[in-house]
């Protein structure tokens, strides 16, 4: 059995292979500096850096920056521990490099896609029901995927993207395979409902029948990456656009871009108010709802 990281060795770990392995590929590369639109907020730009010699990232667009533990903990919304006990589950030994080396070795550790399935698994149904999504919801739009990393077999749901990549994602694991790239559900509508990830848009698909303010169909944009926004413009200017991005700064940054476009849309962030996503705000109201059916 594989001993768990420690903080000393997974700060040890390249950045940019981690970046790699979930689909998050350089925009440049200068000397040992290597530029990314930054994977935290929406840019235009690529204003994040990563040091490949040093192995430390900066985001100058924020003014963050660390080593991959504080990168990993934001990207996966958990604490520095629980990051590095994800690390600890399925990390390759071709992650860990030499700090003094200048010209990275091909990445050895990429994502690999062995098998799509219909969703059946028992433990993947699970997970989303942990997040209030109906089986019945989750297999009409995603897939049972089956991925590899340095040798080692794991399965989670997958939601494709247009370019036929995956969004990955069970109970321990987020991440994706390349290509990286937008998801885009086209209902043949003017209306356009644009959300970060493909959870909040089975949240919303789960809040429809519910929540007669969503109204008819509309066609949906998931991003899948924040730094995709600025290439979807042209498809946000032919429709009526409403925005449903998390309520934090990454998302705050990303209208404000927009409005400096000059990009017409409705922010319907109000709707979810005192929640972080949509997603968050489905699980609240449902358990909620749970709670007073049990008192009656």
């Amino acid at each position: 059995m594989d001993m768990a990281l420690t903080f000393s060795d997974a700060k040890k770990i390249s950045i940019i292979e981690y970046l790699s392995s979930i689909g998050i590929e350089p925009a440049k590369i200068r000397g040992n500096n290597y530029w990314y639109h930054s994977p935290l907020r929406g840019e235009r730009e690529p204003s994040f850096k990563v040091n490949n010699k040093l192995n430390l990232w900066y985001d100058h667009g924020s003014g963050e920056g660390g080593t991959l533990i504080d990168l990993g903990a934001r990207l996966n919304t958990c604490s520095p521990s629980e990051f590095v006990n994800q690390l600890s589950e399925f990390r390759p030994s071709t992650f860990v490099v030499s700090l003094d080396r200048i010209k990275p070795k091909e990445p050895e550790n990429k994502l690999n896609i062995k098998s799509v399935e219909e969703l059946r698994n028992q433990e993947l149904i699970d997970y989303l029901r942990g997040r209030r999504i109906d089986e019945d919801l989750a297999v009409r739009y995603c897939k049972q995927v089956a991925f590899e990393i340095a040798n080692k077999n794991y399965l989670a749901v997958g939601f494709e993207n247009k370019s036929g990549g995956y969004e990955l994602r069970n109970n321990w694991f987020k991440g994706s395979s390349t290509p990286k790239d937008v998801s885009f559900i086209d209902n043949d509508s003017n209306k356009l409902y644009v959300v970060e990830g493909f959870m909040d848009f089975l949240s919303i698909e789960q809040l429809k029948s519910k929540t007669p303010a969503f109204g008819t169909d509309a066609d949906f944009l998931i991003l899948n990456s924040l730094s995709f926004m600025t290439r979807s413009q042209d498809l946000l200017r032919s429709h009526e656009t409403f925005l449903f991005l998390d309520n934090d700064q990454a998302g705050s940054t990303a209208k404000k871009n927009l409005h400096s476009d000059h990009i017409p849309f409705m922010d319907c962030s109000g709707f979810y108010s005192g929640h972080k996503d949509v997603n968050e705000y489905l699980m609240a109201q449902l358990d909620s709802a749970a709670k007073r059916s049990i008192r009656i």
